[in-house]
């Protein structure tokens, strides 16, 4: 009896139990993750669109073109140009002489050394028209004595502003109460005593000279204020009149007043 009352006890202990189920896997949020079975196919990505390639109207282009062209008219004096290079030993009357060859010129100006006022090898052309500038390149690379010329567009100093009052291409009118007098065209060597013996007959109060901040150089214009407005007046009709061998501009002085 006790043999018999053992077996069943061991059989219903073995089937009571079963088998444990196992813990679906979690992903690091906490979803549970499929079984190998239960995964959906993987869809194929689906192809990248072609990417769409925007080409620029002609009429924007054309704009960009006239866009760069102001930036370079902006860059450049109209008319003018350097000439590097240069012997020392060379005049003025040598360099008018090669460059008039292309047209008249407006002035030119011979860059000096400070301290002994010799000529440094560098001067600045100004023509007429620029067209007649624009020629004169034609001459980068011209051989003068034992170098070469270096002949190049005159780029505008750095804050300078396109429209300069230094050169004008009409003269400018009187402003009310204007008693100065712009007077450009000058040679390096004229000094304010050679000035007020170009203007003996007239009142003058005070001379400025345009100095140039890097050399100490002379930039061959000056301003005169006058005591009277008839002496600014005969000043003016003196225009293009001959010192040291150069005609000069004269003309009534533009006001910076706002």
């Amino acid at each position: 009896m006790a043999a018999e009352d053992q077996t069943p006890r061991t059989k219903q202990a073995s089937t009571g139990k079963g088998k444990k189920r196992k813990k679906p896997k979690r992903d690091k949020w906490g979803q549970p993750i499929p079984a190998a079975g239960d995964r959906p196919a993987v869809e194929p990505e689906p192809e990248p669109e072609p990417l769409e390639v925007l080409v620029p109207a002609p009429a924007a282009a054309a704009g960009e073109e006239e866009e760069e062209g102001e930036d370079e008219a902006g860059i450049y004096e109209t008319g003018k140009v350097v000439a590097s290079g240069l012997p020392y030993t060379t005049t003025e009357a040598e360099i008018r002489e090669i460059f008039e060859r292309f047209g008249p010129l407006r002035s030119l100006q011979l860059s000096r050394f400070p301290d002994s006022g010799n000529f440094r090898g560098l001067a600045f052309v100004s023509f007429e028209s620029n067209e007649v500038a624009m020629k004169s390149l034609e001459l980068d690379g011209f051989k003068i004595g034992n170098r070469f010329m270096r002949v190049e567009r005159c780029r505008l100093a750095a804050g300078s502003k396109r429209k300069k009052t230094t050169e004008f291409q009409t003269d400018p009118k009187k402003a009310d109460g204007c008693l100065s007098a712009y007077v450009g065209n000058l040679k390096w060597d004229v000094t304010e005593t050679d000035l007020r013996d170009f203007f003996k007959s007239l009142k003058i109060a005070s001379i400025r000279f345009a100095i140039n901040k890097r050399t100490g150089d002379s930039r061959g214009f000056c301003h005169i204020d006058f005591e009277d407005d008839e002496s600014l007046e005969k000043a003016v009709g003196m225009n293009q009149s001959e010192l040291h061998g150069r005609p000069i501009k004269i003309s009534y002085a533009v006001s910076n007043r706002g």
